[in-house]
């Protein structure tokens, strides 16, 4: 946060979907922390990344709808939740389908209205 303004473009809310990221050292399991419809922040339970890494993450929605994204991760740290610390890594988007980005993007309002 710059100036008290958030640097992100779109709006970003807490939201746990499975994520599996695609790397050349093969499938990693893990868990979204937030999402939005530019990027997200996934929990892992290994630490072999680097910013700058690109790989795909296949996400799966609770309404069941399966994408695959492409992304560059943004940076690496550690997300508390329920008093637990984890490993994490950002991701931006590099590519994904205008109906993905749609379904993210409601996914979002969906959290805003409950």
């Amino acid at each position: 946060m710059k100036n008290g303004f958030e640097k992100r473009r779109h709006l970003r809310v807490p939201l746990a979907l499975q994520a599996v990221l695609m790397t050349p050292q093969g499938p990693i399991k893990g868990k979204t922390a937030d999402i939005s419809a530019s990027g997200l922040a996934v929990i892992l339970f290994i630490e072999k990344h680097e910013i700058g890494d690109k790989f795909e993450i296949a996400l799966k929605s609770s309404e069941g709808h399966d994408m695959i994204v492409a992304c560059k991760m943004v940076w690496l740290g550690k997300i508390i939740s329920n008093e637990a610390t984890y490993n994490a890594i950002g991701v931006k988007f590099t590519k994904i389908s205008s109906n993905d980005r749609e379904l993210l993007a409601s996914l979002v309002e969906i959290y805003y209205l409950i």
